[in-house]
């Protein structure tokens, strides 16, 4: 749905130079949402969108339609960062905006673009969730049988009813990876989680202030530790930088001062000290290792920056960082709309091929009844689902090509199971994982608690393990019983 030549558009061009998000997104939607009564003559599908918006406008915001340019752009923010919408419908309209957004920010690339930081956190982060889920539908064949000439038999409404549950589809993967590659800056709004990284930054300020060469710089520099404590008039021997490890000062002082060396780390004057001194004052071998760390070290403001977005990653996480983000989308393309379309393409193969329907409940049941009968360490075997997804999809689009509907219906089928088997993996290892994280807890009682229930604990123990297919035979012991008890003794599950 290309609605706009961006490049041509100066307007739209200030707009992505907005200085804060809401800023942009109010102009942008605004923007969108005047341009597509014009595309809705000639596309049904944008006409849709458009009625979809008027009702809606006139439930939040009566017939002002600025008002409704205003709640557009408040809910997409919402949807955005959290990925909650008003409907199902609604959804679809959001989907449609943010593709058109990186559609118009792709083309301003090219063009010297002054973007806050804000917004191109955002935009990348959108950028790098599209060409996620699109690798990972790439991976999965996750296309649509049914397109171009290969319609035949499908009424209309069979298509459209089709196309619609694969866009939904899609837009469900968007919307469920996009919300966790958001979540670092939807925590950045949380006052919470200011204050924690105020203390971080405190913390990092400290480390770094500890480790020998920053403080080196800082004495080199002000001739004072990180208290403001005089340490002496330290300086580096100019002459002996340049001829003994052929450093030069990048730049001189007109009164014959002293001297800066790479990149102001260092300070150099007349009749300084030896490197190899210096080094031995920091706790360096020598004077070459201890000139290297002096080149190589940040700046401690940008270093401190550094350490403390770190330390805030690992305990909170960002998928853009962690390298978790192919996993993810990979799980985020196996949701409940991704099940109803595999299943309605399989329904419509077997109606071609003069095949019976099978039924939502049919297929739960099957998975039900063989997936609980593997053991765990089978069960979350995600290679193996994955694998047997892939290979499903590509004999059915194989057989497909060929004409061959009552093939392709069965290799259909066996990619719609695999598709639930992998899902049903996913879940069963999240709840494998949060029992885990509950028991750890147990590490941390002390003896004299311990020692009434230990008997009872290690019951707990080899239960959680029956559960998971990890002990040779069943284990009875009631659990929730058991939980309850831990909390009342006051230990924190």
């Amino acid at each position: 749905m290309d609605i706009v030549e961006p490049d041509e558009n100066p307007s739209l061009i200030r707009l992505f130079e907005s200085a804060e998000l809401a800023a942009f997104l109010r102009g942008t939607s605004r923007y969108f949402l005047e341009t597509l009564p014009e595309i809705g003559r000639t596309d049904a599908d944008v006409q849709e969108m458009g009625e979809t918006l008027r009702d809606w406008g006139r439930e939040v915001s009566g017939a002002d339609e600025s008002a409704i340019h205003a709640q557009f752009a408040q809910a997409f923010e919402v949807y955005l960062l959290e990925g909650e919408a008003p409907s199902v419908a609604l959804r679809t309209v959001f989907e449609h905006f943010a593709e058109w957004l990186l559609h118009v920010y792709g083309a301003l690339r090219g063009l010297d673009l002054t973007l806050s930081p804000g917004i191109r956190d955002v935009l990348l982060r959108m950028l790098a969730t599209h060409a996620a889920i699109e690798e990972a539908r790439d991976d999965m064949s996750a296309g649509m049988l049914f397109t171009g000439r290969k319609t035949a038999g499908l009424s209309a409404d069979e298509h459209r009813r089709l196309r619609r549950l694969h866009e939904e589809a899609d837009d469900e993967a968007h919307q469920k990876l996009r919300r966790q590659v958001m979540k670092p800056i939807l925590l950045a709004r949380q006052d919470w989680y200011r204050k924690e990284r105020e203390t971080v930054k405190a913390i990092s300020k400290r480390t770094l202030q500890a480790v020998p060469i920053y403080q080196a710089i800082q004495a080199l520099r002000f001739g004072t530790d990180f208290d403001g404590k005089p340490v002496g008039r330290i300086k580096l021997d100019r002459d002996i930088l340049e001829r003994d490890f052929g450093l030069k000062p990048l730049s001189s002082k007109a009164d014959g001062g002293e001297d800066e060396l790479d990149h102001a780390h260092a300070f150099a004057g007349r009749d300084g000290i030896h490197p190899d001194i210096a080094a031995g004052m920091y706790g360096f071998d020598s004077g070459r290792t201890f000139l290297q760390a002096l080149v190589r070290a940040r700046p401690i403001e940008l270093a401190i920056e550094l350490l403390t977005e770190r330390t805030m990653v690992e305990r909170h996480g960002d998928l853009l960082l962690d390298g978790q983000l192919e996993e993810e989308a990979l799980k985020a393309l196996h949701g409940d709309k991704r099940r109803a379309f595999l299943l309605a393409e399989l329904n419509a193969l077997s109606k071609l091929s003069g095949g019976e329907a099978t039924t939502r409940y049919e297929v739960e049941g099957n998975v039900h009844r063989l997936f609980s009968a593997l053991k765990m360490s089978s069960a979350t075997d995600f290679d193996r689902h994955l694998a047997a997804e892939r290979k499903g999809a590509a004999e059915a689009a194989e057989a497909f090509a060929k004409d061959d509907l009552s093939q392709a219906a069965e290799a259909k089928r066996r990619q719609l199971m695999a598709c639930h088997f992998y899902m049903a993996a996913s879940a069963k290892a999240d709840e494998l994982e949060a029992l885990i994280d509950r028991m750890a807890t147990l590490d941390a009682m002390d003896d004299e608690r311990a020692g009434g229930a230990e008997a009872d604990d290690r019951q707990a123990v080899r239960a959680l393990a029956a559960k998971f297919g990890l002990a040779s035979k069943p284990v009875r012991f009631d659990m929730d019983g058991w939980l309850e008890q831990m909390k009342e003794d006051d230990l924190v599950l």
